[in-house]
């Protein structure tokens, strides 16, 4: 039985290479944009803090499909301002991930670095674990800065067919997106070793004191709640 990464800080099997109850730390310092984009994802409520991992990589091309990554459209339309490369979020290695991913055009190695560190992560916790994200080292990224920055014009999302800026559904039509709760900030932790991290969640409301953090192949522990 998978156990979820919310409710208990049980057992680490770290030693035999699997671990439980661990989030995933998330260094912005190579990876500003594909940062930027989670968390203006989910600070508008466009996507879930909470993700599922799913070990089975034939997955992911078809979700990068559905999400229209596929589609290059960082190279052939007006969204490429900042990069060639889409970055998607919630990640295609996720069962949130595909249809109504939030996209951002990022350059090559802020992908690269996103994908070798959740990579390191997914080797660590087993097929259906659900998992949250914390990042660390995001100074610069605008929507993790800034919660509630509105959408600068690069981000956007395929819906039906069509690129267009990231919007939130309305009963039959779209409205511009905006923090679902105006001047809500991300909780912001404090580890083992003084280092600060910002929770990608708006919707957890449990006590992460005291729980394990996976951070560049270590295990460390978060020991307060700024407030």
């Amino acid at each position: 039985m998978h156990i979820h990464v919310l409710y208990a800080i049980s057992l680490v099997f770290y030693g035999a290479g699997i671990i439980d109850a661990a989030s995933f730390e998330w260094d912005c310092t190579n990876s500003l944009g594909t940062c930027n984009n989670a968390c203006y994802a989910v600070n508008h409520g466009l996507a879930s803090g909470t993700l599922t991992y799913d070990a089975n990589k034939a997955n992911r091309g078809p979700r990068r499909t559905a999400s229209g990554c596929n589609r290059t459209p960082c190279t052939n339309t007006n969204y490429n301002q900042w990069g060639n490369s889409c970055d998607e979020y919630p990640f295609a290695s996720t069962h949130e991930g595909g249809a109504g991913a939030i996209l951002r055009c990022v350059v090559d190695t802020d992908n690269d670095s996103e994908g070798g560190q959740l990579g390191n992560f997914y080797k660590k916790i087993n097929d259906g674990d659900q998992f949250d994200i914390f990042v660390v080292n995001y100074g610069g990224a605008t929507f993790c800065d800034t919660p509630t920055a509105n959408n600068d014009g690069s981000e956007f999302r395929l819906v039906n067919g069509a690129f267009q800026n990231a919007k939130l559904r309305r009963n039959m039509g779209f409205m511009d997106a905006v923090p679902r709760i105006s001047g809500k900030k991300f909780r912001e932790f404090e580890d083992e070793n003084g280092g600060r991290l910002l929770l990608l969640n708006q919707d957890a409301t449990i006590d992460f004191v005291n729980t394990q953090v996976f951070s560049n192949g270590t295990m460390k522990t978060i020991t307060k709640e700024i407030s």
